[in-house]
């Protein structure tokens, strides 16, 4: 059984919210895996333009300065991503970064966009997965000495939840690995309740869409070539009607396996040497990739963090579950309570699934012993 720390988001003027974070980074030990002038690589993601609810860069200068206080040499990086955005590539992934403010001056670390200008600097490492024997890594974190990860805990379209394992999966395969993940994602469009906002065919990466006209109808609706179509997933959560469904190839499960195996490939050389940290805080329905931010499904509910990933994922996973949802949002009624909150919203995903094969692979477990933090008499736990 594993070990994951846990800091609520409760606070007073004599407990407050930073004390309890630097009380938790130092139950974490860095100082065990981080030999003085390592190069430790922070993995988190920047957001996008419009999205309010990224991971502030405050909470990341935090663990910054704990990194150099144990003697490391910290940089903050990503990959570049698959969709259409501010990130398809390091020179607009960095003004996106820094418009966010991950500054140097906010974050006291450089932005070491992990896959290179393009997205081709990455190096195949072997796996021993169900659906690949190797994967496609970007190069920056291979080279890093050390790995953290900082994700924000938050609901996703195709995986259900967005944790540990798929800001290291899905957000450090490179540009054709994260191609190879969603390969089992083939959307299709209902006409009847497209009202031709063409908003989906702006953020598709690969102008797989096209207006056409509706018959009888007098307007245009979505149209998604299959043909064209690489799966990304992007257009299901731009569109505002729900007219845009997945239609899956195989079980949505898969994707979730994909991504863990990616994971296996970033961990691969990283024994002894990784550390997560899963920001329970802005629960949103939908991932941080997005132009906008929906109300939060859940209050904020606090901070864990562990040595293992899927340990860290998976007590996130149940804090947000044992907690009572918010009025309104994408949450469905009877979801509000004692629920499976990400299934209610992403109806047809197990969100537990990339938690079950990333166990199968020995990346970590799904049993953990969840270790308060917040002090007794603060009646915070």
């Amino acid at each position: 059984m594993s070990k994951v720390y846990f800091i609520s988001n409760r606070a007073d003027s004599k407990e407050r919210n930073l004390t309890k974070y630097h009380r938790l980074l130092r139950k974490l030990n860095l100082a065990r895996m981080i030999v003085k002038g390592d190069l430790v690589a922070v993995k988190t993601s920047f957001g996008e333009r419009g999205n309010l609810t990224y991971l502030r860069p405050q909470y990341v200068r935090v663990v910054i300065d704990e990194i150099k206080r144990v003697g490391g040499r910290p940089f903050l990086t990503d990959a570049n991503t698959l969709y259409a955005g501010g990130r398809q590539n390091s020179r607009d992934h960095l003004i996106t970064a820094l418009e966010n403010g991950f500054g140097y001056e906010v974050t006291g670390a450089p932005i070491i966009i992990a896959d290179g200008l393009t997205g081709r600097d990455y190096r195949s490492i072997p796996v021993k997965g169900q659906h690949f024997q190797e994967v496609k890594i970007a190069s920056a974190v291979l080279d890093a000495d050390v790995l953290i990860s900082l994700a924000h805990f938050k609901g996703h379209m195709v995986c259900g939840f967005g944790g540990t394992i798929k800001n290291l999966g899905m957000g450090l395969g490179a540009r054709p690995g994260k191609q190879m993940m969603h390969s089992d994602v083939h959307p299709e469009v209902n006409a009847a309740e497209c009202d031709g906002c063409a908003r989906c065919r702006k953020w598709c990466p690969e102008n797989a869409i096209e207006m056409v006209q509706v018959p009888r109808k007098g307007r245009k609706a979505a149209y998604i070539d299959p043909e064209c179509c690489i799966g990304c997933g992007e257009c299901v959560a731009t569109c505002y009607t729900g007219a845009i469904a997945i239609r899956w190839e195989s079980d949505p499960a898969i994707v979730q396996q994909k991504t863990a195996e990616y994971m296996a490939g970033v961990l691969a050389e990283k024994k002894g040497k990784f550390a997560a940290i899963d920001y329970v805080l802005s629960v949103t329905p939908d991932c941080d990739c997005l132009g906008w931010s929906d109300n939060a499904i859940v209050p904020d509910i606090g901070i864990v963090a562990s040595r293992d990933p899927v340990a860290a994922d998976a007590a996130s996973l149940d804090l947000v579950n044992a907690a009572t949802g918010i009025t309104p949002s994408m949450l469905p009624e009877a979801a509000r309570t004692g629920a499976d909150k990400f299934g209610s919203i992403h109806r047809g995903i197990d969100p537990r699934a990339q938690l079950v094969h990333a166990e199968k692979l020995g990346l970590g477990r799904r049993a953990y012993d969840l270790v308060s933090l917040d002090k007794p008499e603060s009646g915070k736990a």
